[in-house]
């Protein structure tokens, strides 16, 4: 795929975006797509279709024949045979779906899912990935990156250098369409590439389409052409590719590591208030602002969403509440302000590798040494 091609469309999708941006003009979904139908339809590749079929809308994946049998999952994601990476579209907690990698950790657990890229993820949905045999390249349909309508297809290509995915690109015309365009993958052995879409069918169905597996080159289309190429009618026969429908899978059961969440030690009075995961003081010289000391265990309620908040056991068998931590006393000092809004008492105080020092003690101490840094935020 010509990248000048690519570069050109997307620069062309965005200028139509900025430009009803900047006049105010109301901008739907749907006239969005039909301006990004105008942009894409430009350019066309014309790619020799071999075959196609009709099939139903509900497991139209099973009839991708080149593909393993019983290699998909109830989930609708295919699950290759002694692979070393899963590509996954998974809900997130919005409810959406997007693509995600895992990579296994031993023989029976799994990575976290990470998404795939940034611009991967949008406020839509992301589908059936699937990954080119040689690796280089991850397929997979959106209905919320910038395209024709309904899902259109994208490419993510492997940058070796930055060991990473990107950029994500839209497939173009005649692959996409202003209907449903979703899985395209390339058979192993090379011959074809395929692709389904409900194009010229109702909702309910889908037709695959064989292409002959090559590079398309994109070039200027002329409107009494793009009603044909958009058909994507089989114009060289080719019985090579044999449709036969497989059936599900059962999945072996796979265990994903659980995500681990990271203890925000960042300064804020704006909650939700939190107690120190490690409430173990630093060494060193920190500043520290007291709120308020309690005669039994303090609660979440009482420290009015400041986080993080230290509690520090006294020999009265009393607990001191002192929040944030604070390499100057100039840091301590300029949130001091926002503290006392909520504690008109608090006050500053000082430790040293985690006994209490005066505060005059401290400010000499500090003013004899270099800060290297203005703030502790300790990330376990």
């Amino acid at each position: 795929m010509k990248r000048s091609f690519l570069t050109l469309m997307t620069a062309l999708m965005l200028t139509h975006l900025l430009q009803a941006q900047d006049t105010g003009s109301p901008f739907s979904q749907r006239q969005m797509e039909a301006d990004n139908y105008k942009v894409l339809t430009q350019y066309a590749a014309r790619p020799v279709v071999v075959a196609q079929k009709r099939v139903l809308r509900q497991d139209f994946f099973l009839w991708y024949s080149h593909l393993e049998d019983r290699g998909w999952g109830s989930d609708q994601n295919w699950y290759p045979a002694e692979t070393t990476e899963l590509y996954l579209s998974r809900r997130t907690p919005a409810g959406d779906y997007e693509i995600v990698r895992s990579e296994p950790v031993d023989d029976t657990l799994w990575s976290v899912p990470e998404p795939v890229c940034e611009e991967a993820v949008s406020p839509g949905n992301e589908v059936f990935p699937m990954l080119s045999p040689d690796g280089r390249r991850l397929y997979f349909s959106s209905d919320g990156l910038f395209g024709m309508g309904g899902y259109d297809l994208y490419v993510a290509t492997w940058n070796p250098e930055r060991q990473a995915w990107g950029p994500v690109q839209n497939l173009g015309f005649p692959f996409n369409s202003q209907a449903d365009d979703l899985l395209f993958c390339d058979t192993p052995d090379g011959r074809y590439s395929l692709l389904a879409s409900n194009r010229s069918c109702g909702q309910d169905s889908m037709v695959i389409y064989v292409l002959r597996q090559e590079t398309p080159v994109f070039a200027p289309v002329r409107a009494e052409e793009a009603g044909r190429l958009a058909s994507l009618d089989i114009t060289d026969p080719d019985k090579g590719y044999r449709f036969e429908k497989h059936g599900f899978g059962t999945v072996p059961k796979i265990l994903f590591e659980e995500p681990v969440e990271v203890f925000d030690y960042a300064f804020s009075t704006t909650g939700p208030g939190a107690f120190a995961e490690d409430n173990k003081l630093p060494s060193g010289l920190v500043y520290q602002i007291q709120l308020f000391v309690s005669g039994s265990k303090p609660s979440l309620r009482q420290i009015k969403g400041i986080s993080p908040v230290y509690v520090h056991a006294q020999r009265s068998g009393k607990k001191l509440c002192a929040a944030g931590l604070f390499r100057t006393y100039a840091e301590a000092e300029r949130a001091l302000p926002a503290v006392k809004k909520l504690f008109p008492t608090a006050f500053i105080i000082a430790f040293d590798s985690g006994q209490p020092l005066a505060l005059s003690k401290a400010r000499k101490k500090e003013s004899s040494v270099t800060v290297v840094t203005e703030e502790v935020r300790i990330v376990k």
